[in-house]
């Protein structure tokens, strides 16, 4: 919705295990909200305390703080993927967030500019 004020509002009405008002994809990038979802396409909570409230309907809310940030899929994994900048760029991500080493991360960033 072009309306933050009205995507808040959808949104709780959606009967969901996770909602993000206008952008996709952040609710993963953050480690420590609860993950699963309610009804058919759900299969429970998983780790934490969050397994523990098995029986509670917790749902996850991300609303954009900054006005205009969007997240939107890079051209190298969005449809259709380019076979030959898919790959690498998709690895130099994961890498990017989850490699320990500093080397790691600066080899991640350099990857996402080649192959992005």
């Amino acid at each position: 919705s072009a309306s933050q004020k009205r995507a808040e509002k959808i949104g709780s009405r959606i009967r969901s295990g996770m909602f993000t008002a206008n952008d996709f994809g952040v609710n993963y990038l953050i480690q420590s909200l609860p993950f699963g979802g309610v009804k058919e396409s759900g299969f429970d909570r998983f780790a934490g305390p969050e397994g523990l409230r098995a029986c509670c309907l917790e749902r996850s809310v991300v609303v954009d703080r900054i006005p205009g940030v969007k997240t939107s899929i890079p051209d190298p994994i969005d449809y259709p993927i380019d076979i030959k900048k898919g790959l690498p760029f998709g690895m130099s991500l994961v890498n990017l967030f989850y490699n320990e080493s500093l080397f790691g991360k600066v080899t991640a960033i350099f990857g996402l500019i080649k192959y992005g």
